[in-house]
């Protein structure tokens, strides 16, 4: 959230009207000192006052909570990565079983600060991806459309540096957002661009760099390299 000068905007979470330094999500809301880290868990913009709490401490944004996906559409979206990824020679053959979990079974079971998850190594049938709960639709396709490339990585064999690794699934999902083009998907590569993640963020920008000036098939000859 970017810090700005002085306001006559008011609060999106108390209503406080802002007089000198406020913050501003990418989505041009704006939130007072004590307010900042208010964030909507889905898409990571100042949540407002009709924000839900889905669990303690963590809240979705009212217009998150009107897109949370039914078993079809997560089905789609699921479909459309796969397809996406095909026509781009990133096909992942193996079958997802995916499992929601909440942000607290997330954390004590799998891992720390992250909405999804791939189990390796994989079951015969296939991977297990664990995913939060209540994602919103488009969450879901950044989340599903990363770990769907860490499930690329492992069934090529490809084991690069972590932020390679981090770095060219944020790339997939960034490819991913961008084809969908929405305002939310538009913010969500404004995050990925701007992270201050030294794995994630950088890894993310090295990689997109490449590709804005090679081109997505030099990424993919460049993660080859580290096929074993």
């Amino acid at each position: 959230m970017d810090l700005i000068g002085l306001s006559a905007h008011c609060c999106s979470v108390c209503g406080k009207r802002l007089l000198d330094a406020a913050y501003r999500d990418w989505d041009g809301n704006y939130a007072c000192e004590e307010h900042k880290n208010c964030l909507c868990y889905c898409c990571g913009r100042t949540y407002g006052k009709n924000a839900i709490e889905i669990e303690p401490h963590v809240w979705l944004c009212e217009s998150c909570s009107k897109t949370i996906p039914d078993k079809n559409t997560v089905k789609s979206v699921i479909s459309y990565i796969r397809t996406f990824y095909k026509q781009n020679r990133l096909e992942v053959k193996s079958h997802v079983f995916l499992k929601g979990v909440s942000v607290s079974q997330m954390e004590q079971q799998y891992a720390h600060n992250v909405r999804g998850y791939v189990i390796y190594p994989p079951e015969p049938a296939g991977f297990t991806m664990v995913v939060l709960r209540h994602l919103s639709k488009t969450a879901l396709a950044l989340v599903l459309s990363h770990e769907m490339l860490h499930i690329w990585q492992y069934e090529n064999q490809i084991f690069p540096p972590q932020p390679i690794t981090e770095g060219f699934c944020n790339l997939g999902a960034y490819l991913i957002l961008q084809s969908i083009g929405t305002k939310v998907a538009t913010g969500q590569i404004f995050l990925l661009t701007n992270s201050a993640d030294p794995i994630y963020g950088d890894g993310f920008r090295k990689m997109k760099n490449m590709y804005e000036r090679q081109g997505l098939q030099a990424v993919i000859a460049y993660m080859q390299s580290f096929k074993r």
